[in-house]
């Protein structure tokens, strides 16, 4: 059995619940130095990936490594009842098929939830190269995409050497916001080629409902041909990443 144990539910919590608003189950992967969840929507439009090094849990006991398959929608209603300075405890039992949950502070909870199995599971591998990058403040981005939603569902990026404008319409009103890239809220500006494209804006919101877990986000864009890119990076180099499917514009 393996057991994984974290007195930090603060960073887990709101990446738990980003997860599962986009799919309802995932795959970790149980490596020597990290613990690697991902998933898709059934669309397949998005794909999710969650890393979490070792370092993150105060015991990290391994007995082998292997990939286990999880109902994510219960593991995210559980994580939502959850205490500040709450020890999370994660039992793995491969033999029994069983996960089990334990919550700890002046009282103690357990949570069992059944494996599934892991040929249900049919994940793209993404790596794709970009040519922009842009890190801005998690929280400001968050707030303009939603005001967007106030007028449209779906969102348009265009990026420039000079500033990135973000827009959404529909057929009687229009929202736009400019940010320049000697803005404060920006930390790197990296655009080598002018980029335009359009996404869903719900799975854009979904994701940045974790905005709290890290103060800047990463942005990479690549037009009609490459899957939108967001990643907030962690401590210890661990990371919540998003790719989501462009649109036609």
């Amino acid at each position: 059995m393996s057991r994984f144990v974290s007195q930090n539910i603060g960073n887990i919590k709101p990446v738990i619940e980003s997860i599962s608003e986009l799919t309802g189950e995932c795959l970790f992967t149980l490596k020597k130095n990290e613990i690697y969840i991902e998933g898709t929507d059934p669309s397949l439009i998005s794909k999710v990936e969650f890393l979490l090094p070792a370092s993150y849990f105060s015991k990290y006991d391994l007995e082998e490594e292997e990939s286990i398959g999880i109902n994510l929608d219960s593991f995210a209603r559980i994580c939502k009842r959850t205490y500040p300075g709450e020890t999370m405890i994660i039992d793995v039992n491969s033999k029994t098929g069983k996960l089990e949950l334990i919550l700890e502070s002046d009282f103690k909870r357990n949570f069992e939830f059944t494996l599934l199995s892991t040929t249900t599971f049919n994940i793209p591998k993404i790596n794709p190269k970009y040519s922009t990058l842009i890190e801005i403040e998690s929280k400001t981005f968050r707030d303009i995409v939603k005001d967007m939603a106030i007028i449209g569902g779906t969102i348009v990026l265009s990026l420039n050497k000079n500033k990135i404008v973000i827009s959404s319409q529909d057929t009687t009103s229009k929202a736009l916001a400019e940010i320049s890239s000697n803005s404060k809220s920006i930390k790197k500006f990296e655009v080598k080629s002018p980029q335009r494209s359009k996404y869903n804006i719900s799975y854009v919101l979904s994701f940045l409902n974790a905005f709290s877990v890290s103060d800047y986000l990463k942005i990479s864009v690549g037009g009609t041909k490459l899957p939108l890119k967001l990643e907030y990076p962690l401590d210890d180099e661990g990371r919540f990443t998003m790719y989501l499917a462009p649109m036609e514009i």
